[in-house]
């Protein structure tokens, strides 16, 4: 048992859990386009690219950035995507031109990389460390309702700085980025025994360690959930102009789900108490109803309920995952890497689901793609149930061995 010096540190990391979300929640990215346009008269075409290059980055960033944190630390990860997120910011506030906007989002997308992952994975250790590993779902789903009740506020107010001066909203994510990089300080990094074999293990040997025959199947689904409406999130947006909505209400839609969703953070972790495989077919039914709503029954009440509870139930989703995969893993060091294998296959299903949903709302229209898109999902269902079960089997077997 550690002592109490350490109990108490570890103890603050759970506290500092909330407000670090707060921070790490972009808070001038409603502006980003419009001063790309405004600022530094960026085209359509150059903000697709700049979209693109930081995607890519992400995609190439993440995985081994949390192999880097499990290696040499998850406060030390921390601590560089905060610092790298401070750079962003300030190279927003100096841009003029389409190379200072590209450099900017290449930055703030590597930033991030270092961040997604490191603040789980450290919390998770040490619950572990203190014996409450249990409570890691209740933990995660409140500083999450907590810093998306925070967050609604900045969002709210740092658009207001614009009309002053367009570089302000900057200027503040610059000094919510500084104050992320202090919380990281105050971080203690737990200290967990592992096997010494795995203290050996080189970053490609540890991705075919996690990702093998028997798991690949899991890590592609599970993307794939978590994608499945953020991927086609463009289509569902247009979808309700289709539907009736007026187009001024749609940032309300945005906030309302934004305040249901935190609400839902003070009793989602109820929902540990499940199967992993009676989670995973709630869940993935929260975003069927999504399709079903716009797609099947094209009743615009009945579409923003199924809008509200997918995108509620949604900002919880990586929480619940990581509570059942990380508790299969045990006291395994790289939970930062298995928590970006997860953010990196997600990434991969969202572009192909952007290409093809949009494809087909070209050919075939918005409202019967997403009817097609209901059938998909249906039948996918089975295959990410086989998944949970052939990946929960191999991970219990391995690490009774």
């Amino acid at each position: 048992m550690p002592d109490e010096q350490t109990i108490k540190r570890l103890n603050r990391n759970i506290k500092l859990f909330g407000v670090y979300k707060v921070f790490t929640k972009r808070v001038f990215i409603p502006l980003i386009t419009i001063y790309a346009t405004q600022q530094a008269g960026l085209n359509i075409q150059q903000i697709g690219i700049t979209s693109m290059a930081a995607s890519i980055v992400s995609l190439l960033f993440d995985t081994t950035t949390g192999f880097w944190a499990d290696t040499y630390g998850r406060k030390r990860s921390a601590q560089v995507g905060a610092a790298l997120a401070v750079v962003a910011s300030l190279l927003y506030v100096l841009s003029n031109d389409f190379t200072g906007i590209l450099s900017a989002s290449l930055v703030l997308a590597a930033g991030y990389s270092f961040m997604n992952g490191s603040m789980d994975a450290l919390v998770h250790d040490s619950l572990v460390v203190l014996k409450r590993v249990d409570d890691y779902a209740r933990i995660a789903s409140r500083a999450q309702a907590f810093a998306l009740i925070a967050n609604a506020a900045l969002v709210t107010l740092i658009p207001m700085l614009y009309p002053i001066d367009k570089r302000l909203p900057f200027v503040a994510g610059m000094v919510a980025y500084g104050v992320l990089f202090c919380l990281s300080s105050l971080l203690e990094e737990p200290k967990i025994h592992h096997d010494a074999t795995q203290e050996e293990r080189k970053f490609i040997r540890t991705v075919r360690m996690l990702v093998n025959r028997r798991t690949i199947l899991f890590f592609v689904m599970a993307g794939l959930a978590y994608s499945a409406a953020t991927g086609t999130v463009d289509v569902f947006n247009l979808a309700q102009l289709e539907l009736g909505l007026s187009v001024k209400y749609l940032g309300l839609i945005y906030g309302i789900s934004s305040l249901v969703g935190a609400a839902l953070g003070f009793v989602v972790h109820r929902l540990k108490k499940l199967s992993f495989r009676t989670y995973v077919s709630i869940d993935f039914f929260t975003t069927f109803t999504l399709f079903i709503g716009y797609g099947v029954i094209r009743w615009l009440p009945l579409a923003l309920f199924t809008f509200f509870l997918n995108f509620s139930f949604w900002r919880y989703q990586q929480i619940m995952y990581q509570h059942y995969i990380l508790g299969l893993y045990g006291t395994t060091r790289y939970k930062a890497t298995i928590i970006s294998l997860l953010t990196n296959f997600r990434s991969l299903n969202e572009v192909w689901l952007a290409l093809a949903s949009t494809t087909a709302a070209q050919h075939f229209g918005l409202l019967n793609t997403i009817g097609y898109g209901a059938v998909f999902m249906l039948l996918a269902w089975p295959v990410l149930l086989f998944s949970v079960t052939q990946f929960s089997a191999h991970i219990k077997a391995e690490t009774a061995s």
